[in-house]
This record gives C-alpha cells, structure tokens and sequence, in this order.
C-alpha cells in the first residue's frame, strides 16, 4: 500500500509531462507550417503562381514528414482534413484560381491553428 501513492503520483507526473511535450511539438509544426502557408498566401496575391506551385510542394513534403509524428498524437480525421485541403490548395494553384486558392489557404491554416489547442491539457479538453 505504501508503493501505490508514488506510483499514482509518478504516474501522473509523466502524463503529464508527455502531454507537454507533444503540445509544444504540435504547437511549433503548426506554426512552422503557418509560415509557409503565409509565403503561399504572398505568392498568390502577387500572381506568382510558379513560387506558389513550389511552395505548395515544399509545404506538403514538409506535411508528410509531420503527419506521421501527428498521427501518434490527433485524430486521424483531422490529418485527413488537412491532406484533402492541401490537395485542393494544389489543384487551385494550379488552375491559377486567385479566389479558390485564397478560400482554401484559409481553411489550412484554421486547420492548422486550432489542433494545438484542441491536444492542450485543458480542464475543458479533458471533459
């Protein structure tokens, strides 16, 4: 009985930790893959749609090294959101369509922003 305290405790202690830890991981590839979303929105606005195409592709090489780190650590539907809208982003880069292009750069980075803080250890996440 007298091991079960530190062992609970110990126990917690390392959730804990290991939430931390994956937080700060989601947060920085997040923003890392917003700041290439931003350059993305740049070329576009500016009709370079050659630095755009390249962009995009950087961006989802970059998503596929990330995306197997975040299947571990998300819901699998919210990678599938992610992989569907950057697939669009392509195709509207690619048709030179400013507005479509714009509407989907959009939803990537709401998609991107809102993960860490839905993975955050939160009373209101954990209810």
């Amino acid at each position: 009985m007298k091991y079960v305290i530190p062992l609970i405790a110990t126990i917690t202690v390392l959730i804990i930790l290991v939430d931390i830890t994956s937080y700060n991981y989601l947060y920085s590839s997040s923003n890392n893959m917003e700041k290439k979303l931003e350059t993305i929105e740049q070329n576009i606005k500016n009709e370079k749609w050659m630095n755009a195409k390249t962009n995009a592709d950087d961006l989802e090489k970059t998503w596929g090294k990330v995306s197997n780190k975040w299947a571990i650590l998300i819901e699998h539907r919210e990678i599938d959101d992610i992989d569907m809208s950057l697939s669009k982003l392509k195709s509207f880069i690619d048709t030179k369509d400013k507005d479509l292009s714009l509407s989907e750069l959009k939803t990537l980075k709401e998609l991107y922003s809102h993960i860490p803080s839905n993975e955050k250890l939160t009373f209101e996440n954990i209810l």
